[in-house]
């Protein structure tokens, strides 16, 4: 197994890392050689590419492409995980404390750098002023700085091509009417002035036709949209391209697994978040530009295997002998024969298998067509 990373600043831990897994595989009498963890840029990529049975690639699907383009070469097998641009679809009788919390978890954890981290909020009218008003209150409180020295809610981006992006789909979002209410735009800390911060932002009134909508973010960026019928809000939640995780926010429960199973995703959760991910039992992955197959679960497991099928006598001394009709040199009856097999096994009707098991025999004894 190899685990490839793209950028060169998580290059320092790869030798912690890699103790790690080498004293676990000896504690287990397992040779060290099964997991080496490797840096580099697209050489090192390629050349792992051109070498493994099988790949699983975590990046952009404009990467993902390159990656399973380069694989055909050699027919590797790939899996792709290509982000996300998950949706939580909140209706009016949801538990509100619960979505609040929930909402705030999961698009700022991580700066917002989660490939299946929350970037649309749907809200049903009901209660979507009340909802906006309220992330309001804790987004423009939430404190960004360097974690390891004071106590912040979010620290750095890891990215700084990142924060770039960020501003121009922010900066879109506003030119084509969404309301910017907090944050958007870089965090200058006097400390650390060049430090890769973005402030902890909030967009609402935002529509599917907006790139911020359609674009993954991958940074600390809530969007909101406003939806007041069920269909209304599915087709919202399929606005995206991106089809990797979901959730459904409501108390009827009847309603919510009717909508889960109608937004085009991987995955979803019904009153919550993440909560597959959890459950490493389950398949992880996405469609659309989100990715193909799946890893976690059986499915993944038995995807990073190569299946065989084999066939063995179960009872001493049965054995498959062909039937004279069968055998070469093939005698003149012996079309009418497998004609009226097949017919017997897959006749259209029970009288069609009838009419030929009766021809079956008639040949078999007869030795005539």
């Amino acid at each position: 197994m190899y685990i490839y990373h793209l950028k060169y600043k998580v290059a320092w831990s790869t030798p912690f890392w890699q103790s790690v897994f080498d004293n676990l595989l000896t504690a287990y009498n397992l040779d060290t050689n099964l997991v080496q963890l490797v840096n580099g840029w697209a050489d090192a990529g390629e050349a792992l590419v051109e070498s493994a049975d099988k790949i699983t690639f975590i990046g952009s699907p404009e990467v993902g492409k390159l990656v399973m383009k380069h694989a055909a070469n050699t027919l590797t097998p790939v899996i792709l995980e290509l982000g996300g641009k998950d949706v939580a679809i909140v209706f009016d009788d949801a538990d509100y404390d619960q979505v609040v919390q929930v909402a705030l978890r999961g698009t700022f954890q991580n700066s917002g750098q989660n490939c299946a981290g929350l970037e649309r909020l749907v809200v049903q009218d009901g209660i979507y002023d009340m909802f906006v008003g309220d992330m309001l209150k804790y987004i423009s409180n939430l404190r960004v700085g360097p974690p390891l020295e004071r106590d912040v809610d979010m620290g750095a981006m890891t990215m700084n091509s990142q924060i770039k992006k960020i501003q121009q789909l922010v900066d879109d979002a506003v030119k084509a009417g969404a309301r910017l209410l907090s944050g958007g735009k870089q965090h200058i800390d006097t400390e650390y002035p060049h430090g890769q911060y973005y402030l902890p932002t909030l967009l609402v009134d935002v529509t599917p036709s907006m790139r911020i909508a359609q674009e993954e973010v991958f940074g600390p960026v809530m969007c909101i949209m406003k939806f007041s019928s069920e269909k209304e809000a599915v087709d919202l939640a399929n606005s995206s391209p991106y089809a990797l995780g979901s959730s459904v926010f409501t108390l009827d429960t009847e309603r919510g697994e009717r909508v889960a199973k109608l937004i085009r995703a991987g995955m979803c959760n019904v009153n919550d978040f993440g909560a597959n991910y959890l459950c490493q039992g389950l398949p992880f992955g996405g469609i659309g530009i989100s990715g193909i197959d799946r890893f976690a679960g059986v499915e993944g497991l038995r995807g990073n295997c190569n299946i065989r099928s084999a066939t063995s006598d179960r009872f001493y001394g049965i054995r498959t002998n062909l039937p004279p009709m069968l055998r070469f040199p093939l005698a003149r009856a012996s079309t009418k024969f497998q004609e009226s097999l097949i017919g017997m096994l897959y006749g259209a009707s029970w009288t069609d298998s009838a009419k030929s098991m009766a021809n079956l025999v008639a040949v078999a004894v007869t030795g005539k067509a």
